[in-house]
């Protein structure tokens, strides 16, 4: 008879602490910072190069690559529910090493375009919501009013919630404090949804940037 109430006991405790491991992981997976609106900037390039693909340090038909630090930039697209998001569009547009970007309203004369630099990709997130694109540290430039930090600009857009426009920090950059744009940013959460994680390895730096939309 003891042996049977202790397996009640036991098993009820066992139920009781699985459920509670069940409201945790519930609530963790609610709990996800989204990721936080910015501008999209004056260059986002409404006339799109011919070649839009993940790889944007080479131009398709062409053997040169883009200069500047190639980097590859990695993550996956949630709902703040923690969902993966799959099939929704992941597009990136940037400066190029010299910091100019291809739309054509950049018509800065301090520094020529990488003509071989792409500027622009776009993906779809796979079954797990997971994208990638291939590319070069962007430099920093001048807006005539202030410098921007190195960034890249994500914009997102799924079926069911819709759009999300934002831009992509680096971690560790110093120019990020002197940042309006970035400094805009309300508070230690929001800055650091928006700011990538550098993994650790050889070759090439590779980003994670996790894109929550709300």
């Amino acid at each position: 008879m003891r042996h049977w109430v202790q397996d009640i006991l036991f098993s009820r405790r066992g139920l009781i602490v699985c459920a509670a491991g069940l409201v945790v992981a519930k609530a963790a997976r609610a709990s996800l910072t989204p990721t936080p609106d910015q501008t999209a900037g004056p260059y986002y390039p409404h006339i799109r190069p011919q070649d839009i693909d993940m790889d944007l340090t080479r131009i398709s038909g062409t053997d040169s690559q883009a200069a500047g630090q190639v980097i590859e930039v990695s993550g996956r697209v949630f709902s703040v529910k923690g969902h993966a998001l799959s099939g929704a569009v992941v597009e990136i547009w940037q400066a190029d090493t010299n910091g100019r970007y291809i739309d054509i309203k950049d018509k800065s004369v301090s520094a020529p375009r990488d003509q071989r630099f792409q500027g622009y990709g776009a993906v779809r997130a796979g079954a797990d919501g997971a994208y990638r694109f291939r590319t070069i540290r962007p430099a920093s430039y001048d807006t005539g009013f202030s410098k921007r930090t190195p960034h890249i600009h994500f914009r997102v857009k799924h079926q069911k919630l819709g759009e999300l426009v934002t831009q992509m920090y680096f971690p560790g950059e110093a120019m990020n404090k002197q940042d309006a744009v970035y400094l805009a940013l309300s508070g230690n959460l929001a800055r650091d949804a928006a700011t990538a994680r550098l993994r650790p390895g050889n070759g090439p730096p590779r980003y994670t940037f996790d894109l929550v939309l709300d």
